[in-house]
C-alpha cells in the first residue's frame, strides 16, 4: 500500500461495539466499512445494558452525553435478598464516590439506535446490513472480506466486533493454524433467561427507580434492574447437563420452562418472578460463556469485544470492557492514519500488539471479578454461601474490592487523544488520562 493511500478499516458486526466503533473513527477521521448479518442494526431482543464511567467520559468527548444521560437511568443502589424476599444487604455501588458517576441502566434498543442516528449521513452510508461474513483473505496491499452474497470489500485491515460466536475469529484462527484450543476459547457452565417490563405494569408500581435488587440463593441468582419507564431482569443458574464449549440454541419452549422453574423466587423484597414475567415485554434465554483468547490478532485481522473476551453480566462490565477496546484502537489507528507512512502488515501487527497489551491488565481483573461473582450469588459451594451471606454484609468487600483493587485499575483506562471532556466528572480516585485539555481564553 503507497503511502499516499489512507486507512480504511473493515468493522465486521454492527451491534453496540461495531456502532461505537464506528462513532470513534468517525471523529478520527478514519475511513471505515461495518457489514452486518442481520437485516438491522437496531434488533429488538429484548436486553438491557449497564454502562459505566468509562464510557460515559467517551460520550461526552463524542457529544453525545445528552442523548445518552435522556435514555438511562443511574442504579446507584443494590439490595440483595432471599429466595423468601428478606433482604440481608443493602448498600451504595461505589462507582459514584470512586469515579463521580454511577452506573446506569438502558435499553439495547435505545443503546444501538441512538448511536446509529446520530452518526452523520455519510457514516450510515458505510454501513451495509444483510452481509453474511464468507472469508478474509490477505493481500499485500490489505485485506480483501468476501460476504455471503458474493460481494467483496477491500480494505487496510479488519476489525472483528461479531460477538461471542464470531466468524472473523473463526476466519482468523484458520488462517494462523491457531492451537485447538482457541477454536472453542469460551466455556459455557451458567445460563441467563432475560428480559424488560414496562415499570407500571407491575404490582409493586411503585417501586422506585434506580435499584439493583439482588436475589442470591443455592443454584439460582437474579438482577433484577429498575430504570423510569420500563425494568429489566436476568435470571442465572448452572448449565443443566454441565459446562460446555458448544453452541447452544433455545426454543421457547426452554424459556417458558425456565420461568416456571423460578416463578416464586423473589426478585424484590415484595414481587415472585410470576409477577414480573407474566407482564414481560419480550425474554430471551442464552448461555452465558466465559474466557478470553490468547491472542487478539493475526496480522491484518483484530478482534474486540465478546469476540475475544467474554465473561458473564453480573458486573455490568461487558459492553463496558469492549467500549475501552475501541478507544484504545481509535486513539492507535488516528495516529497512524496520520503518520504519512505506508501502512504494512507489520506496522497493522505492531498496532494490535500495542492494544494487546495495553488491554491485558484490566481485562484480565474483570474476567477474574465476573467469574468470581457468579459463583458467589449462586452460592457455588458452603465458602462461597459464607462469604456471600454473612461476611460480605458484615466487611462490606464488595464495596472494597470496588474501591481499592478496580477502582485505581479503571481509573487508569484510556480516552480519545484528541477529544475534550466537556463535562468531566472526577471521582475520590482521578482518571489517569484527561483527553485534550483545552486552555479557556
Amino acid at each position: 500500500m503507497t503511502a499516499t493511500t489512507p486507512l480504511k478499516v473493515i468493522i465486521i458486526g454492527g451491534g453496540p461495539i461495531g456502532l461505537t466503533l464506528a462513532q470513534i473513527l468517525t471523529s478520527a477521521g478514519v475511513d471505515f466499512t461495518i457489514l452486518e448479518r442481520r437485516s438491522t442494526v437496531t434488533p429488538e431482543e429484548g436486553a438491557g445494558i449497564a454502562i459505566g464511567p468509562t464510557s460515559f467520559r467517551l460520550y461526552d468527548q463524542l457529544g453525545l452525553l445528552p442523548q445518552m444521560e435522556a435514555i438511562s437511568t443511574p442504579i446507584p443502589h443494590k439490595h440483595v435478598l432471599q429466595r423468601d424476599g428478606k433482604v440481608y444487604n443493602s448498600y451504595e455501588f461505589h462507582l459514584r464516590a470512586c469515579h463521580g458517576r454511577a452506573m446506569a441502566f438502558l435499553h439495547r434498543l435505545d443503546l444501538v439506535t441512538t448511536l446509529f442516528s446520530t452518526l452523520p449521513d455519510s457514516a450510515k452510508a458505510k454501513i451495509h446490513v444483510n452481509k453474511s461474513l464468507s472469508d478474509i483473505t490477505l493481500t499485500p496491499e490489505g485485506v480483501t472480506v468476501t460476504c455471503a452474497d458474493g460481494t467483496s470489500y477491500n480494505g487496510t485491515l479488519v476489525i472483528g466486533a461479531d460477538g461471542v460466536h464470531s466468524k472473523t475469529r473463526k476466519i482468523m484462527n484458520s488462517l494462523s493454524n491457531a492451537p485447538e484450543s482457541e477454536t472453542l476459547p469460551f466455556e459455557t457452565t451458567f445460563q441467563g433467561l432475560f428480559g424488560n417490563f414496562p415499570r407500571l405494569s407491575l404490582p409493586g408500581s411503585e417501586i422506585e427507580p434506580g435499584h439493583d435488587w439482588e436475589c442470591h440463593s443455592g443454584g439460582v441468582s437474579s438482577q433484577f434492574f429498575v430504570g423510569r419507564d420500563r425494568g429489566w431482569f436476568i435470571i442465572y443458574r448452572p448449565l443443566p447437563g454441565g459446562p460446555t464449549r458448544e453452541r447452544i440454541d433455545y426454543t421457547d419452549e426452554d424459556i417458558k420452562q425456565f420461568a416456571e422453574d423460578v416463578k416464586d423466587m423473589h426478585v424484590t423484597n415484595k414481587l415472585t418472578f410470576g409477577d414480573v414475567f407474566k407482564n414481560v415485554n419480550k425474554a430471551g434465554l442464552t448461555q452465558l460463556q466465559e474466557g478470553a483468547v490468547k491472542n487478539r490478532s493475526w496480522k491484518r485481522i483484530g478482534l474486540v469485544g465478546d469476540a475475544c473476551d467474554k465473561i458473564t453480566p453480573n458486573v455490568g462490565l461487558g459492553y463496558n470492557n469492549g467500549v475501552l477496546d475501541v478507544i484504545v484502537l481509535g486513539n492507535l489507528l488516528k495516529k497512524l492514519n496520520e503518520s504519512g507512512e505506508e501502512i504494512t502488515e507489520e506496522k497493522v501487527g505492531k498496532l494490535f500488539k500495542e492494544y494487546q497489551a495495553e488491554r491485558k491488565e484490566f481485562s484480565e481483573k474483570v474476567d477474574d471479578a465476573a467469574r468470581g461473582v457468579i459463583r458467589t450469588v449462586t452460592h457455588t459451594g458452603f465458602m462461597k454461601y459464607l462469604l456471600d451471606r454473612w461476611i460480605n454484609p458484615v466487611l462490606g468487600l464488595d464495596k472494597l474490592y470496588g474501591s481499592k483493587v478496580m477502582g485505581p485499575l479503571m481509573a487508569k483506562q484510556q480516552v480519545l487523544e484528541w477529544l475534550e471532556e466537556k463535562n468531566g466528572i472526577d471521582g475520590n480516585i482521578p482518571w489517569a488520562h484527561k483527553g485534550l485539555v483545552v486552555t479557556k481564553a
